[in-house]
């Protein structure tokens, strides 16, 4: 017998819902964890706030959703400006395909800690392609854009991009930088997409190691691409957050005696 979801059992303080702008939300789906469907994800897309109450609907391809036991609690994720987070919320159910969720006063940042991040940054080639498209294409004839990340660690980045990108994207990326050891070209996957602005959105993405490539291709499609996409591997990504972790030590410690004026993190290729 499966064991209840972490996110369900996970009771740890966070901060206070009311401080969010929860309107964000309208328009975007939500993650919906239930110990009625164990180890299931469910999805409800927001059409409406009203303070801490979010009304959603299910969808006609989701009936899961409607068939969750009213007035039972459940645990709600959704990225919050580049932050995944999660909450627990009552659901009202308001007939076929329509619901409302009744949000606790507090929420827990899902913020993945295990790869030391850096306030870095760095231009940024990217082509985003459909995860069951890569193959039927040439790798040349993607179409590639410009762009920024704002942040950057072992296991991803924050980037800007000028639209919204779907979970089902997948992303190759040329990290311009010569800060620390890093593939020149990296298979990437976006865990979460917001809007940042009037004119531009936020991607928190992961770097696909080669581990996960195995995972997801067989050996006949990755010997049709080229080999650098599958040369960070695990052991690769746990050196490169060693040594990000230490070089953001060394600055806080040259800040912490003066050494060193500045109050932002430079980057260690200045």
């Amino acid at each position: 017998m499966a064991g209840p979801d972490p996110a369900v059992t996970n009771s740890t303080p966070g901060f206070r819902i009311d401080q969010l702008d929860l309107s964000q939300l309208v328009g975007f789906q939500v993650r919906i964890f239930s110990r009625q469907f164990p180890g299931r994800e469910l999805h409800a897309r927001i059409v409406a706030v009203t303070g801490q109450r979010l009304i959603a609907e299910s969808g006609s391809r989701n009936e899961a959703v409607d068939n969750l036991v009213n007035r039972q609690t459940v645990v709600l994720q959704f990225p919050y400006r580049g932050e995944e987070i999660s909450v627990r919320g009552r659901l009202q159910k308001s007939g076929a395909g329509h619901c409302a969720f009744d949000l606790e006063s507090r929420a827990t940042p899902l913020a993945q800690r295990r790869f030391h991040r850096l306030n870095l940054t760095y231009r940024v080639n990217l082509a985003p392609f459909p995860a069951a498209g890569l193959l039927s294409r040439k790798l040349e004839r993607l179409r590639w854009m410009e762009t920024t990340a704002v942040n950057f660690s072992a296991g991803g980045a924050l980037l800007t991009v000028p639209t919204l990108l779907n979970s089902t994207v997948r992303l190759l990326l040329n990290i311009q930088q010569a800060s620390f050891r890093f593939p020149s070209l990296v298979f990437a996957k976006v865990r979460h997409c917001y809007q940042y602005d009037e004119f531009n959105c936020r991607a928190g993405i992961e770097f696909i190691t080669k581990e996960q490539a195995d995972r997801m291709f067989s050996s006949s499609q990755m010997s049709g691409m080229p080999p650098i996409l599958f040369s960070y591997t695990k052991a690769r990504q746990e050196t490169l957050n060693r040594a990000i972790r230490e070089w953001d030590s060394t600055i806080n410690r040259r800040a912490n005696t003066g050494v060193d004026n500045e109050d932002r993190q430079e980057d260690p290729a200045r």
